[in-house]
């Protein structure tokens, strides 16, 4: 998906950045648990099966949220690594895709440095993280992928991407919100997750 519309395509951006064994501890943090839990080619979506086969800790008129502590089968950790491992190799290397578009974040290199050091497990999340995982209950968003994008509308240097029903916000900063911090599935004892049709109402703004 790119702001000029969407396509299917075998095409696989990819290139020379890290070594094998960064590779390897990438997957083994989260990439290979994520991937277990997106939409399926048959339609099953692991994730938002195990979140509705329990009851919602907050149901609101569009949107449900998903505790820690009512749903100890997810595991947060390996989730956020993967998220926050995609925007830092956005951030740290220009990504060309098929039809030639650059893909590169602007994290800056303070926070570039400090997201390295917690994917070395050198060093925690850092504390002016913000992460948001919204599950999408809809057809479309369950089968898009887009890549990391910055809310351009927003100027906050927010960035984020969907990967077939898993839409992710990020945003590392001194000047985060207090809604920021309250929905943030890193750094608050929370660990919320919310399920909502991302299609109808959409909860990201190219």
């Amino acid at each position: 998906m790119t702001r000029e519309g969407g396509k299917q395509s075998s095409y696989q951006t990819k290139e020379y950045v890290l070594c094998c064994e960064c590779e390897d501890r990438m997957n083994r943090n989260g990439e290979r648990y994520v991937m277990g839990l997106v939409t399926k080619r048959n339609g099953r979506f692991p994730l938002l099966e195990a979140l509705s086969s329990v009851k919602p800790t907050l149901k609101g008129h569009i949107w449900e949220m998903y505790s820690a502590v009512h749903t100890p089968s997810v595991d947060r950790s390996q989730l956020a690594y993967f998220a926050i491992s995609i925007f830092w190799r956005a951030s740290v290397h220009t990504w060309v895709q098929e039809d030639g578009e650059q893909i590169r974040l602007d994290l800056g290199d303070r926070y570039n440095e400090e997201i390295r050091k917690y994917l070395m497990g050198e060093s925690p999340v850092p504390t002016n993280a913000y992460l948001q995982l919204t599950v999408c209950s809809d057809f479309l968003n369950q089968r898009s992928f887009f890549f990391p994008q910055e809310n351009e509308k927003l100027h906050n240097r927010a960035v984020g991407f969907v990967a077939r029903g898993l839409t992710f916000f990020f945003r590392v900063s001194n000047t985060l919100t207090v809604p920021e911090r309250r929905l943030s599935m890193v750094n608050d004892p929370n660990g919320w997750i919310t399920v909502r049709d991302c299609q109808k109402n959409p909860v990201w703004r190219l």
